[in-house]
């Protein structure tokens, strides 16, 4: 079973559990683990029946079956201005150069959270959310 993190957006699979199921250690798709507590991912059923399927296709193809769905999803930490200009609609190469500078003004210059996009106001975030279209 996959999972959303509903911090970031990132789906995510788990790894072990404890305190009785309250945290969980998670993997990303990028590989990062880490650990979140029971509150912060949601089941994604639409994610997890992807992969299955995908697996079938895998091993009829006789490749290595994956574990997550190709992700569509524009990582916004790792993504260039042009990159978010090009793939977010309503987002100009101006704004997009702004969202860079908000990141590496941060710690650890990465955002950790959708919510800190909401700094620039020009953008109807929430739309872009609902459409699924970035992650951290």
């Amino acid at each position: 079973m996959l999972y959303q993190h509903t911090k970031t957006g990132a789906r995510v699979k788990v790894i072990s559990e404890w305190d009785s199921g309250e945290w969980f250690m998670v993997e990303d798709q990028d590989g990062r683990l880490y650990t979140v507590y029971k509150t912060e991912i949601k089941p994604d059923e639409s994610a997890t029946k992807t992969v299955k399927t995908l697996q079938v296709k895998d091993k009829a193809a006789k490749e290595a079956p994956r574990a997550f769905p190709p992700d569509h999803r524009l990582n916004i930490n790792v993504a260039t201005a042009q990159m978010i200009a090009d793939h977010i609609k309503g987002i100009g190469l101006k704004t997009a150069r702004e969202i860079k500078d908000i990141q590496m003004s941060l710690s650890g210059e990465k955002f950790s959270s959708l919510d800190q996009l909401k700094q620039i106001k020009r953008v109807d975030w929430d739309s872009v959310f609902a459409a699924n279209l970035v992650r951290v």
